[in-house]
């Protein structure tokens, strides 16, 4: 099987378990807007989870991981596997050290902290006290989220992707499950809002707990080693400092995004939040499926010196990514306000509150595939043993997007800050080509162009037709449908959307598109090349 194969085949089934957590992430979030609403509470909650969900992400989908596998699978081929076990030991204790230190410390300063990340509720105390009491609920969830991220690490670092795809699942069921009990036991969004919260810290637990007996079977057993001199540990350490701003950086944009919205009309944070799920959908079932698959293959070609490997890889990975993301951005655009009113249009949750969230989508939506790009480049930098690139690029990034939100806050409110993170979002993602071009050389630059030309062009095309079919067949807003006819008609224009932009790109002739296609017909039975990966 050639690594192009194994990559694609490998982000497939990522791809397919991610989407059913967020399939199921969508109903969390489904559950928590009807009980909520777009007030107060959701406010106070969203704000108090802002900080674990950046660390859950800094962790589970970047630093530690990124700077984790490259230092183990290293350690496994250079030093054996019991160095490599030590070495896991050291990092997971070394982590709760340092978690536990971090979770005593905000629970003494918590109000410090909520100052910090909503100085703007500060003028309703109600709010005020509503968020400290959450936040002290949701602080332990570190601990949780940087051991799954540890065996995370591991699993994917012996190429077993699947359960370290799937746990997230049970972070979503336990909140679901805490949502449900909580609807006939309290009616007062401010008392529910609070069983939420601990719904959300048991997922993290579980979430963490359903990777253990994968990561015993291959053979890790813990031990108390603290080795601060370990020179595994100093490696991942050092890559980990700047990686949690490189990687992270559309996390740390949205941290940012919550602080200066805490200033705006109240619901203004829950419009961000649900705004911006909608466009999580592809970027963590392509993006992070194609960054995570990519990140060993590639780890391995540098740690081989088969640096033009390493550029095949990644020029593979990027024109997957784009042939994946420019029309699922297209059609998300074209189709936010039914599909945010299927998913969220429930209970508490009125007509004008998901008006507001689907014109936040949009705008998010504008910088995915920057946002998805920047998921798959950066772990190539750290497999480089470059941390330095990712820092200056996101600290660029990050200054302009604070720059924008502060000039489009007070003309467009929420919508500006949705704006200005997808437009740093793409400077993030430039600066890093660029630069990766400098270090490595051509990127296949021609290829990836080439390909990307006619994918926009298949998706343009694609997001016509969605357009004409929509008009006056979808329910307007307000309209009082049936709740199975708005899922059939909103599925049905997506599906038609998918059959469309397939046929474009066969007359556009999108490579990438027929060897996907021809991998498939071979797998079914159908005919097909044995291998429709080579170049």
């Amino acid at each position: 099987m050639t690594q192009n194969r194994k990559l694609a085949k490998t982000a497939g089934m990522i791809s397919a378990l991610t989407m059913v957590s967020r399939i199921f992430g969508y109903i969390r979030d489904g559950i928590g807007g009807a009980i909520l609403g777009a007030g107060m509470a959701n406010d106070a909650y969203l704000a108090a989870f802002r900080i674990p969900n950046l660390l859950r992400d800094l962790f589970a989908e970047g630093a530690l991981s990124s700077a984790f596998v490259p230092t183990f699978t290293k350690t496994q081929v250079q030093d054996g596997q019991v160095r490599a076990w030590r070495l896991v030991s050291v990092v997971i204790n070394f982590a709760l050290v340092i978690m536990l230190g971090l979770i005593v410390a905000g629970e003494i300063w918590t109000p410090g902290l909520v100052r910090i990340i909503v100085p703007g509720f500060g003028a309703v105390p109600e709010k005020w006290q509503l968020t400290i009491l959450l936040t002290r609920i949701l602080l332990p969830f570190l601990a949780f989220v940087s051991l799954a991220a540890v065996f995370m690490g591991i699993l994917n670092s012996n190429e077993r992707f699947g359960i370290p795809a799937f746990a997230p699942v049970m972070f979503n069921l336990s909140m679901i499950v805490s949502g449900l009990m909580t609807l006939p036991m309290m009616q007062v969004p401010e008392q529910q809002v609070v069983w939420w919260a601990w719904g959300a810290l048991l997922g993290g637990l579980f979430q963490m707990a359903v990777q253990i007996p994968s990561v015993w079977k291959l053979g890790y057993r813990w031990s108390w080693t603290l080795d601060w001199k370990d020179p595994g540990l100093r490696r991942i350490v050092k890559l980990m400092g700047p990686a949690v701003l490189g990687l992270s950086v559309t996390q740390i944009n949205l941290f940012v995004n919550t602080i200066i919205a805490s200033y705006l009309p109240e619901g203004s944070v829950t419009y961000l939040y649900y705004g911006n799920r909608l466009m999580q959908l592809p970027l963590g079932v392509f993006g992070v499926a194609i960054a995570t698959a990519l990140l060993p293959i590639s780890a391995g070609h540098l740690a081989r010196g088969e640096k033009a490997e390493f550029t095949k890889t990644l020029s593979f990975g990027l024109r997957l990514l784009f042939v994946i993301t420019v029309p699922a951005a297209v059609g998300i655009m074209v189709l936010s306000e039914p599909i945010n009113r299927l998913l969220f249009e429930y209970g508490r949750f009125t007509p004008e509150a998901v008006r507001a969230v689907a014109y936040a989508s949009v705008l998010y939506t504008l910088g995915l595939v920057a946002y998805a790009g920047v998921k798959v480049v950066v772990p190539t930098f750290y497999a480089l043993n470059d941390a330095k690139t990712p820092l200056v690029a996101a600290a660029l990034a990050v200054s302009v997007n604070i720059g924008l939100n502060l000039a489009l806050m007070r003309p467009w409110g929420y919508k500006g800050i949705a704006l200005a993170t997808a437009l740093a979002a793409f400077v993030n993602f430039g600066f890093l080509m660029v630069k990766l071009r400098q270090r490595v050389g051509a990127l296949d630059g021609k290829r990836i162009a080439n390909s990307l030309g006619r994918v926009i062009l298949a998706s343009a095309a694609m997001g016509w037709l969605i357009w004409a079919g929509s008009r006056g067949w979808l329910p307007g807003a307000g309209e009082h449908v049936p709740r199975s006819v708005m899922a059939l008609k909103v599925f049905a224009l997506i599906g038609f959307g998918g059959v469309s932009y397939l046929a474009f790109g066969w007359f556009f002739k999108i490579p990438e598109q027929k060897r996907v296609l021809d991998l498939v017909r071979a797998k079914v039975g159908l005919g097909g090349t044995r291998e429709p990966w080579i170049e």
